[in-house]
């Protein structure tokens, strides 16, 4: 066995390739949170593990030094591609953490999101990591690892055919299609009962002028805000595991339309 990777050491480094830059991307694990050094000691040992059955599937090692420097630029590539389109749905999250911000006046306090390194407000970061929970609980980034395993056996190198340009529009456009979706269904409950809070507030400053509607209606988004979202917790975490079937539906697509070699 040894010798087998010795002498195909080559063909090692093109499957680390695409595993590092997966791990690069990828939720959870593309976070500063994992060190450099650690992603690629983890992308090493999945490397190792993915060697002895993958390899059989990669490209032919081409006798140029120029030529194998762009089948290891192609399979970076891939695994960027992979990545991206489980991280997309992470945003999100992040989408409907800013309906709640808002709408329950929480906009005005940010705090620095350790995945993306942006400011962002307090329910976006709730929502954020509530997705990441998910991502490690519910199992899903075996799921990718199994993807990635896959990728190796559908998509040997990065071509760009109009089949395949086709294919890689109608993905990134159906996965944007769903985070926009995901948000709106994560948020709508809390939106919808702060929706109607407001048009209570408007009704009260109408019949009772005197009172000062604007200094009470933070508190009250705040406080109904936060109850609505502990009773709909249970709704919100069945539309994000749902959300990770879809982003990995998206990828077994591009998967099956791509051309072998």
């Amino acid at each position: 066995m040894l010798e087998y990777f010795v002498y195909n050491f080559q063909t090692f480094l093109m499957i680390f390739a695409r595993t590092l830059a997966l791990f690069t991307v990828a939720p959870v694990f593309g976070s500063d949170a994992v060190s450099y050094p650690y992603r690629i000691m983890l992308s090493f040992m999945l490397s190792l593990i993915l060697f002895p059955v993958t390899s059989g599937f990669m490209m032919e090692v081409p006798p140029g030094m120029g030529e194998f420097g762009l089948i290891i630029f192609s399979e970076v590539l891939i695994g960027l591609l992979i990545g991206f389109i489980i991280s997309i749905i992470f945003a999100g999250f992040l989408m409907a953490g800013e309906y709640f911000s808002v709408q329950m006046g929480f906009s005005y306090t940010e705090v620095l999101d350790p995945v993306s390194q942006i400011s962002l407000p307090v329910m976006s970061q709730l929502k954020n990591l509530m997705g990441l929970m998910l991502f490690l609980v519910t199992g899903a980034y075996r799921v990718m690892i199994e993807s990635l395993a896959l990728s190796f056996q559908k998509i040997q190198i990065l071509t760009f055919t109009p089949d395949v340009n086709r294919s890689i529009m109608h993905v990134f456009e159906a996965s944007i299609g769903a985070m926009f979706v995901v948000a709106f269904k994560i948020s709508l409950p809390v939106l919808g009962i702060l929706i109607l809070v407001s048009i209570s507030e408007a009704l009260m400053g109408k019949a009772a002028p005197q009172m000062n509607i604007l200094q009470l209606s933070f508190p009250a988004k705040i406080v109904v805000g936060l109850i609505v979202m502990i009773i709909v917790i249970p709704f919100i975490e069945q539309q994000m595991v749902d959300s990770f079937e879809i982003s990995f539906d998206r990828i077994q697509r591009l998967m099956r339309v791509w051309p072998t070699k």
